[in-house]
């Protein structure tokens, strides 16, 4: 029977297991067998592999983290590493490798494999949506979600309690992904994202002048913007009103997924497990597949709109990805949106 193996690298991000339990799911109706490796490249390095069946992941796509474990172990990027998985992989008859991770395990632990000839296909898994080539990537919306209630609870109590300012830090890494998104969701007064350099005497002035008319102010930054302790304490001072901090930490990354999130785990694993079965006597992939991808080693699992389907690693990780500056400059007053 055709084998995959299907691991997690990196960060952990809602709706991993629900690509796991859907990519198991899909390749028993496939005929083929899935081993699930875990701690990520270095299990696989050891040859840390057990079979999965859908009774064995059955219901885990309603938990966050990952089941297999994560880690973010350099293995896959020394020679020593490369060839101990090659050679886990020959003995094991592994016939592909799912990757789930964020655009570091892409672009470092996927594009080694695709080196070293394993058909491959990556999916993914991050929070920060800062993969190049999807519009989402799975865990976006579940993390907007998460900061999007507590801006809401802030809101709260700013308009019972008027006279005060407020700012929520979110997780990002140094991408404004999240915050960007969040900030237009609830409206927010200020934006800080780290692309994108905001002069903090203006931001002062724009949350003093919310406070004069709505009776509060409420910023949203990312955690990659800078000392968000520091600048929130900067903004107090220069707009002359007290400040509320909100730090969402790691629950922003754990969870149960949305239902956006489990949508986008189902058809991305349905296009990667279809991909890499293709040899093997599997389906078609999902989505619009064209004749570079299909011949592709590596392939990554992108959403573009609502569609989803497969695009080349090299063209993936080839590319580039911003925050959107025109939202930025609407929501901080620069500019008007069209």
């Amino acid at each position: 029977m055709p084998r995959l193996a299907i691991l997690t690298s990196g960060g952990d991000s809602p709706g991993t297991n629900a690509a796991i339990e859907s990519a198991v799911r899909h390749a028993d109706r496939l005929g083929l067998q899935t081993l699930g490796v875990r701690s990520g490249f270095a299990g696989l390095a050891e040859g840390e592999l057990e079979t999965l069946t859908p009774a064995q992941v059955d219901g885990i796509s309603a938990r966050g983290g990952t089941v297999l474990g994560t880690s973010r172990d350099r293995t896959v990027g020394d020679r020593s590493g490369r060839d101990r998985i090659l050679q886990v992989i020959s003995r094991e008859g592994i016939d592909g490798v799912i990757v789930l991770g964020g655009d570091g395990s892409i672009r470092h632990g996927a594009t080694a494999l695709e080196a070293m000839g394993v058909t491959c296909a990556a999916i993914p898994c991050t929070i920060d949506n800062d993969v190049p080539g999807t519009d989402r990537t799975l865990g976006f919306d579940t993390a907007c979600n998460r900061a999007i209630a507590l801006a809401d609870a802030i809101r709260d109590t700013a308009q019972a309690l008027p006279g005060r300012m407020f700012v929520l830090e979110t997780l990002g890494g140094n991408t404004g992904f999240i915050a960007l998104a969040v900030a237009e969701a609830v409206h927010a007064d200020l934006v800080l994202l780290p692309e994108y350099p905001l002069d903090l005497d203006y931001g002062a002035r724009r949350m003093r002048a919310a406070v004069a008319r709505q009776g509060y102010a409420l910023a949203v930054a990312s955690e990659g913007a800078g000392d968000v302790p520091s600048m929130a304490s900067y903004l107090a001072e220069a707009a002359g009103h007290r400040v509320r901090l909100t730090s969402i930490g790691h629950a922003q990354r754990g969870g149960a997924p949305s239902f956006l999130d489990r949508w986008l785990a189902e058809r991305f694993a349905a296009a990667a497990v279809s991909h890499l079965g293709r040899d093997q006597g599997g389906s078609a992939s999902p989505g619009s597949v064209d004749a570079a991808t299909r011949s592709s080693v590596g392939v990554v699992a992108v959403c573009r709109g609502y569609d989803v389907g497969l695009a080349p690693l090299a063209e993936v990780i080839g590319g580039h990805k911003q925050p959107d500056h025109g939202v930025f400059q609407a929501l901080n007053g620069l500019a008007v949106q069209p």
